[in-house]
């Protein structure tokens, strides 16, 4: 097993990566960033989940960045790239309302923007779809108007040793809400719950059991008033129990 991270990096050699796609000034609506993780610039979860995911709100704007922001060596300058697109978007739309979706290591990127960010630019939103980075501890950004994080517990997957391997975070207990997902279950469209189903992470109910981090987050783009920061504490601690047979 030890040698498996290093085959997935080893891939970066011969592989084409997939390219960001910073937020461009130059649009309107809220602005819905997604993050990959580890190895996303080659699986291309995230922008697959930019391309096909429903519409959170009537106008928005989407953007991908990788896990480091464009800074493999240095996640600080990645994160501070990022903030910089955001806050140009901002002075485009005024006080528009930003919605950062990371997976994986990509979690930790969506925090470490967040972290740069200030509360009176707008309403701040964060995905967390089953995050690993042992290397970054999960604090509340100041900034974040609501927090949603998915997990995944007994995943069936091989694939899963990378977000193990990385350091789940699981259960985050500054978030608003934590869903956890059980990887012997399946989603509604048949699918076992596991690391890279990202997708199902963040828009399935869990078979009915709960709302997804979605339609959680949908309710609070769509009201009419603007929402305000909680200075940096959860507004309410949302578990959502697996379910206890196979399936």
């Amino acid at each position: 097993m030890a040698e498996q991270p290093a085959a997935v990096i080893s891939q970066y050699i011969t592989a084409e990566l997939i390219p960001q796609i910073p937020l461009t000034p130059n649009k309107h609506g809220t602005a819905v960033i997604f993050i990959g993780g580890l190895g996303d610039e080659i699986s291309g979860i995230m922008p697959a989940l930019m391309q096909q995911a429903p519409a959170l709100t009537a106008q928005e704007s989407r953007a991908y960045y990788h896990w480091h922001g464009g800074y493999p060596d240095n996640c600080g300058k990645g994160a501070a790239a990022i903030a910089q697109d955001i806050s140009r978007y901002r002075k485009h739309t005024p006080a528009a309302d930003v919605v950062l979706v990371g997976h994986s290591m990509g979690a930790s990127m969506a925090l470490r923007v967040a972290h740069m960010l200030t509360s009176e630019e707008g309403c701040t939103y964060i995905i967390t779809l089953d995050p690993s980075d042992r290397s970054y501890k999960p604090i509340r950004p100041k900034s974040v108007t609501w927090w949603g994080n998915a997990y995944v517990i007994h995943s069936q997957s091989g694939h899963d040793y990378i977000a193990q391997w990385g350091g789940r975070w699981n259960k985050c207990r500054m978030a608003d809400q934590n869903l956890c997902f059980d990887g012997r279950m399946r989603d509604e469209a048949g699918m076992f719950y596991i690391h890279d189903n990202a997708a199902s992470l963040m828009f399935s109910r869990g078979r009915g059991r709960h709302t997804s981090l979605a339609q959680e987050l949908q309710k609070r783009l769509n009201k009419a008033e603007k929402c305000s920061p909680t200075n940096g504490k959860p507004t309410r601690q949302y578990q959502a129990e697996p379910e206890d047979t196979r399936q």
